[in-house]
């Protein structure tokens, strides 16, 4: 006796059965609505697998770049690890994961805004936000104060949105005026939405950390903190 084929009961599979019943225009919109948001939820799943198999393989970044103050200086005051290292050292993990990273940068007269995203081969995409103003320092003019500004924010934000360890511990100048508070608000957001899960999570909230807040602490603690989120949903379900 030929075993029964069973179909996964899936919103495809629904969606393909109303299709051959007839159903009514307003009935198959509603399942084209669930199959879109069934393949979200999907795509996210796909996507912190691959970011947990990426951070399991990623080596400890290295520190290639060493800075003196004066050209007298027998030793280094410290050393950092440039992008361009950086994305060296990603690449093969991160093609590995099938994840890739990009920028979007918005300068306007007051500010720059520059945001790393971070997607998976199935289309879900994480963004990792930093807002600063031009970096002068140095004797800089109006263009290279830009410039410095956008490379730092781009190097942080890689770094916080992929959980880098040793290279966001490095010291390698200061930071523009980062907008500490627009970085804080967007952890809160996050925050807030794990405590709905589990209010014993309060070590999370900044005011338990033991550390200055720092504009470095909130990119990195963004990128933890929406990963603790995840898994804290996905157990829900």
């Amino acid at each position: 006796m030929e075993t029964p084929t069973v179909q996964e009961a899936t919103p495809q599979a629904l969606l393909s059965q109303a299709i051959e019943k007839g159903l009514d225009v307003e009935s198959l919109g509603k399942l084209m609505a669930l199959q879109e948001r069934w393949e979200a939820t999907q795509a996210r799943k796909a996507f912190f697998e691959a970011f947990t198999e990426f951070q399991l393989n990623c080596p400890d970044i290295r520190k290639t770049k060493e800075v003196r103050f004066k050209e007298t200086d027998v030793k280094p005051q410290y050393a950092y690890a440039p992008l361009a290292d950086i994305a060296r050292q990603i690449s093969k993990p991160l093609q590995k994961s099938k994840l890739s990273y990009r920028w979007e940068i918005q300068d306007t007269a007051t500010e720059i805004k520059v945001t790393c995203l971070i997607s998976h081969i199935d289309g879900h995409t994480e963004r990792t936000t930093m807002t600063s103003n031009a970096d002068p320092s140095g004797a800089k003019n109006a263009i290279q104060a830009r410039g410095s500004a956008i490379s730092y924010m781009q190097r942080y934000t890689l770094i916080g949105a992929l959980g880098l360890s040793t290279a966001d511990s490095d010291i390698d100048g200061r930071l523009p005026d980062a907008n500490i508070d627009k970085l804080h608000n967007d952890y809160m957001d996050i925050y807030s939405q794990i405590i709905q899960i589990d209010p014993t999570l309060s070590k999370w909230h900044p005011d338990n950390w033991k550390t200055e807040r720092t504009a470095k602490l909130y990119v990195r603690g963004i990128g933890e903190i929406r990963k603790q989120l995840f898994e804290l949903q996905n157990k829900k379900k």
